[in-house]
């Protein structure tokens, strides 16, 4: 509309004025609409490399598919049991009804225990669980993010974790005589030290470790708090400013739009014309995302590190959140993967429709 009010306006100058002045007129109005659509074509490469690195981090750093498959790649659901480790020993230490010969037990021998008890495919959907709840947290679908622990309960209080505990005491020093008038007479209170009792003995002292495993068990949280709730709403909830950014980055592909529909109001007036001033910008923006996501990855990495660092650190437990560090390089090629399609996309577009405008000015 703009284009053809233009248009009508200088044939309606050119009817009252001289021929000279008409065409003097025009060279200068043809000089400052090619200078503001130059302007317009850079602002929309600019816009346009942002908006596909910004739209594309938007859509893939804050959903949970991205990190199970970067977990899947670097094989980091081995770490799962270190995790869990932290988190019984914790509970256990805070548990005053626990049985006292599992509170010397140290993370090590938890991170063994859990890795005895829990077969891998039931880790994965643990550490898939926890990963979907804090992405729901994140995104503002929960009050919190929490891991859960009802497999390990299930097979702490069966036969497996009677198991577990006799090979735990099978590697202690060999008990004393006081140890054993302990084992026999006062398991269910008191500080027991482990120890290894003979051999015949074992068999009197499962019953008592089975009845202590069924009180941790039944004593012991359904789900370990990842992220608490409790600053949700106020200033130190970091989803806020994170909201923010990501409101940015969601609207980023609206200023290539507008800064392209503005070159075509000052610069396209024919067809090898929008070929032209719509065929450089495409091939020089795809070229350079392009260019930017193959090569580019090192770089996007440390930042993404470093984002990480500054905001993930105060909210994430410290195991997951060095387990999560560890994925920024799959994370990172996962993102900018789409980005070097796209721009390869729409450099060969660009390339195509520069093609095109030279072959019809040619014929």
């Amino acid at each position: 509309f703009l284009s053809v009010s233009v248009s009508q306006w200088f044939k309606d100058f050119e009817a009252t004025q001289p021929h000279y002045l008409c065409k003097r007129s025009n060279n200068k109005m043809d000089t400052f609409r090619k200078i503001v659509a130059g302007i317009c074509a850079l602002l929309f490469v600019i816009s346009g490399i942002i908006a596909l690195l910004a739209f594309n981090i938007e859509s893939k750093a804050f959903t949970s598919e991205t990190y199970k498959q970067a977990f899947e790649n670097q094989r980091l659901y081995e770490h799962m049991p270190e995790i869990l480790a932290n988190a019984v020993h914790t509970s256990i230490a805070e548990n005053g009804n626990a049985a006292p010969y599992l509170k010397p037990l140290t993370v090590a021998d938890w991170q063994a225990t859990i890795t005895f008890l829990l077969p891998p495919e039931e880790l994965k959907a643990i550490t898939d669980g926890a990963l979907e709840s804090v992405f729901d947290y994140l995104n503002g679908k929960a009050d919190s993010a929490v891991i859960s622990l009802v497999p390990f309960k299930t097979h702490l209080a069966g036969p497996s974790g009677v198991e577990v505990i006799k090979q735990i005491l099978r590697v202690q020093p060999a008990c004393t005589a006081e140890q054993l008038l302990q084992l026999g007479l006062g398991l269910l209170g008191g500080d027991i030290k482990l120890c290894n009792p003979p051999e015949e003995l074992m068999g009197l002292a499962t019953p008592l470790i089975e009845s202590q495993l069924q009180v941790l068990t039944v004593a012991f949280p359904d789900k370990l708090t990842l992220i608490s709730g409790a600053g949700n709403g106020t200033p130190n909830d970091p989803r806020v400013k994170l909201g923010r950014v990501r409101a940015v980055m969601k609207v980023t592909p609206f200023f290539p739009l507008f800064f392209l529909f503005a070159l075509s109001v000052f610069a396209v007036r024919s067809l090898t014309g929008w070929l032209k001033w719509w065929g450089y910008p495409f091939l020089i923006t795809g070229a350079i995302s392009a260019l930017f996501a193959w090569l580019g990855a090192p770089i996007f990495g440390l930042v993404v590190q470093r984002v990480l660092q500054n905001q993930g650190a105060r909210f994430l437990p410290p195991i997951f959140f060095s387990t999560l560090q560890e994925t920024v390089s799959v994370v990172t090629s996962q993102i900018l993967k789409p980005v070097a399609i796209e721009g390869l996309v729409l450099a060969v577009l660009g390339l195509m429709m520069v093609l095109v405008a030279a072959y019809v000015t040619k014929k």
